[in-house]
């Protein structure tokens, strides 16, 4: 069985869905989605009837470059009134209905052997007893591998299922949530789980967590410095907890998958060197345009600190195969369209992944 050192986790949107079409993972990565409605766009057709679950993602699915896939129809996902219409129904009727949510993993048994469903539990939300028992009863029938997920609110509770049942072909996610290592006060919420997998040796731990927090805005970025509060220190501590690989959301902070507001420019652009991200905004308020993105960022970014260390490392970082940077390099030469906040998350993903690859080849992620 494989075992990945990285697992980038997708809230499947547009932009991610290009990422994960357009990159071949190999076999030390795992792309992790985070599946939250039933289709990729409103159906509009009155012609056609509205495709089902399987239908949708079964072809998405199996263009993906990567020997395996974690599928999530994510249970700890809180519901939001800023949250889209299909995004709350998808919510309510499939993610928060134990049988439905199973129902709809299984629909995708065609790719049995590919897609590995994530199992948490329904415990705060519906206080299902013995939700991931009856989940992995179901589950196991049909697919080669399953992972596990869980986190400190449920730890305890959730691993007295989990280690009844668990087996050494699947995967037990520990999540850290935007707990940072580097905070003495965030260590002590989480050590319990820590010590807890450095003993456990049933199958494959991965650590999940959010470096950077989901209240970090554009607007409240410090154009061209360091965001000091984000902590990317799972990167290079991970098998110091007894984990074999760790995962993150791919370069960007932890989508909430609210209604954004108006035109606010900003770029998170990840220091590969430092392991740091650093953060660059256009103007603010009613001043801003699209075309800051451009302008402005880009052009700071272009001849950044960052920039000069990731060029001159002897892992090269930044060289003409690294799809985020050509585009940055391709919109700043005009070629590429510039007018869209969304292309930017794309490119923060596809910089973040390429350097992550770069790490884990050149055996500085081990």
């Amino acid at each position: 069985m494989g075992t990945p050192i990285y697992t980038p986790v997708f809230r499947y949107r547009q932009e991610e869905k290009k990422v994960l079409s357009s990159v071949d993972f190999g076999d030390k990565i795992y792309p992790y989605i985070e599946i939250f409605k039933k289709l990729e766009r409103k159906h509009t057709s009155k012609k056609k009837a509205e495709p089902e679950f399987h239908q949708v993602y079964l072809p998405i699915l199996r263009a993906i470059k990567s020997e395996k896939v974690f599928i999530d129809l994510p249970i700890q996902l809180k519901p939001s009134s800023r949250m889209k219409k299909e995004v709350l129904e998808f919510q309510s009727r499939v993610i928060g209905n134990r049988t439905e949510r199973t129902a709809h993993l299984m629909s995708l048994s065609l790719l049995s052997q590919k897609v590995i469903p994530v199992i948490s539990t329904y415990w705060q939300r519906t206080g299902e007893p013995n939700s991931i028992l009856l989940q992995e009863g179901d589950l196991r029938l049909v697919f080669d591998n399953l992972a596990f997920r869980t986190s400190s609110l449920t730890f305890t509770n959730d691993m007295q299922q989990i280690s009844k049942v668990i087996t050494e072909k699947d995967y037990l996610f520990i999540d850290l949530e935007e707990y940072s290592l580097a905070s003495e006060d965030d260590l002590y919420s989480i050590d319990f789980m820590l010590d807890y997998i450095k003993n456990f040796t049933t199958c494959p731990v991965i650590i999940l967590n959010s470096p950077i927090h989901h209240s970090t805005t554009n607007s409240g970025l410090d154009h061209g410095m360091r965001i000091d509060k984000a902590d990317n220190l799972l990167q290079s501590t991970f098998r110091s907890y007894g984990a074999i690989g760790f995962g993150d959301y791919v370069g960007i902070k932890k989508d909430l998958l609210e209604d954004g507001g108006g035109i606010s420019p900003g770029f998170i652009f990840y220091d590969a060197v430092e392991n740091s991200f650093y953060g660059y905004k256009g103007r603010n308020g009613k001043e801003a345009d699209l075309d800051d993105l451009r302008s402005i960022i880009i052009r700071d970014v272009l001849k950044s600190d960052q920039v000069t260390r990731m060029s001159s490392s002897p892992i090269q970082y930044i060289d003409n195969l690294n799809p985020g940077w050509k585009l940055i390099k391709d919109m700043w030469a005009e070629i590429e369209p510039h007018k869209s906040q969304a292309k930017f998350k794309r490119i923060a993903m596809l910089h973040y992944l390429y350097c992550i690859d770069k790490k884990i080849k050149a055996n500085i992620i081990t």
